[in-house]
């Protein structure tokens, strides 16, 4: 083929590739355009759904906790429910209190006591009256169960120390003058400050007992105005040194010390 006849065909074959170029370029470029923009779109769809789901868990998370809520308001009742238990308690503490002012403080008698003046122990009524209420009383109770013996007649007589203590102005300035702070002064009376006491308080395996409610009555009488003695303190029965006194044989010796 000469010279002139390749030019033509040269630019022919140019012409035919730039617009094939052009073709492919045109088509597949914007299919590849079309392509990154749907892409892009569904990617960008996929975050909408994505964040939509994060929403709706949330959501149901916030929604769940039902039981957490009844909970919370079962904890809000409860205080009411405590407050109840307490009037319970405050009730019953002021029955138990009327119990004891409604003991038999004014109807006493007198006359089952008896007298020992040989001894020095004379019934005898309306002394000095003394109240007492409550836990101090339990404390009085309990200690003249422990210190008396024999009989009610010398359950009295312990009693009758106690409440001449408080009558006494060098006893009451030193122990008070209430039965209760004169019963629990140090060094005074050894069933309570060993304990021994504690056998006849609530609860205790001697609380109701027989020796307990002679103590008990005879603590009634005594604040109410009943005595059977005048002295001042008391020792066991095997302290003979201490006093020739007693209201009952076995029982304590009495004196003015």
């Amino acid at each position: 083929m000469n010279m002139k006849r390749k030019i033509p065909f040269l630019i022919i074959i140019v012409f035919q590739l730039l617009f094939v170029g052009l073709f492919f370029k045109t088509t597949f470029g914007d299919k590849v355009k079309v392509e990154k923009y749907v892409s892009t779109v569904h990617n960008e769809n996929l975050n909408k759904i994505a964040a939509s789901v994060s929403l709706l868990f949330k959501e149901e998370e916030i929604q769940e906790p039902v039981d957490v809520v009844q909970e919370e308001l079962i904890v809000e009742e409860l205080p009411s429910i405590i407050v109840k238990e307490e009037e319970k308690e405050e009730i019953v503490e002021e029955v138990q209190e009327e119990e004891i002012k409604t003991e038999p403080l004014v109807s006493v008698d007198a006359s089952k006591y008896i007298d020992n003046e040989p001894m020095g122990f004379k019934v005898t009524e309306g002394n000095k009256q003394y109240n007492l209420n409550g836990y101090e009383f339990d404390v009085v109770v309990a200690v003249v169960a422990g210190e008396f013996d024999k009989n009610k007649d010398d359950a009295l007589a312990v009693v009758s120390v106690i409440l001449n203590r408080c009558d006494s102005p060098k006893w009451s300035s030193w122990a008070g003058n209430s039965p209760y702070t004169q019963v629990t002064r140090k060094g005074q009376f050894e069933v309570y400050g060993k304990d021994y006491y504690l056998a006849y308080m609530p609860n205790g395996k001697q609380y109701g007992s027989e020796k307990y409610n002679v103590a008990k009555q005879a603590l009634i009488d005594g604040l109410n105005g009943i005595r059977n003695n005048s002295y001042l303190g008391f020792r066991a029965w095997h302290i003979s040194s201490y006093s020739d006194k007693y209201m009952v044989s076995g029982g304590n010796r009495y004196g003015y010390n």
